[in-house]
């Protein structure tokens, strides 16, 4: 992987962190850290050397689902291919089960292909450093769940950093929730 980014491609990177700041700062609705959270999702796919148009998704990535940003704005700024992505690492928000949300979702994403599969995958690991937070170790045990899911439906991407990285991540939660049932 190449781990060196061009300046034109820094300008497109810095391009979509302008939007996303801005557009999240006019209608964002999740009150998590949504900004820092899909900086941090883009700026760990960079460093492990993954595409310009994989990094822009994955800033952009929440947008859809935590502002009144649309697949439309997306697809008119930056493009058919990236709004594409960023539509399908989204929640459809009319399933209103959390489960079935979920795995609508990571089926969705795997469907579209690599891609989407890194970027989820990125957006997972970045989100697992909370798990422990969780105050209650059900809820901590089914986002481990989900995660372990995600896994399951991406083997045929095994040989992608990131995904070997939430494998890690898997594993060590795993670990750490046996350790907790134990006590």
């Amino acid at each position: 992987m190449n781990h060196f980014i061009s300046p034109e491609d820094s300008f497109a990177v810095e391009k979509a962190i302008q939007f996303l700041i801005s557009e999240y700062t006019k209608s964002g609705h999740n009150p998590k850290p949504v900004i820092l959270h899909s900086l941090r999702v883009g700026l760990y796919l960079l460093e492990l050397g993954y595409e310009k148009d994989i990094v822009i998704t994955a800033i952009l990535h929440d947008l859809i689902e935590d502002s009144d940003v649309t697949h439309s704005d997306i697809n008119e700024k930056f493009g058919s291919k990236i709004a594409d992505w960023v539509l399908a690492v989204s929640f459809k928000s009319d399933i209103t089960d959390k489960v079935e949300r979920y795995k609508e979702m990571y089926k969705r994403v795997v469907l579209t292909g690599r891609q989407a599969v890194i970027i989820k995958a990125a957006d997972l690991h970045a989100n697992s450093i909370y798990i422990h937070l969780v105050p209650n170790y059900e809820e901590q045990k089914a986002l481990v769940e989900k995660i372990e899911f995600f896994i399951s439906l991406t083997k045929e991407y095994s040989n992608e950093p990131v995904i070997n990285k939430l494998k890690e991540v898997y594993e060590n939660e795993v670990n750490r929730l046996e350790k907790e049932k134990g006590k």
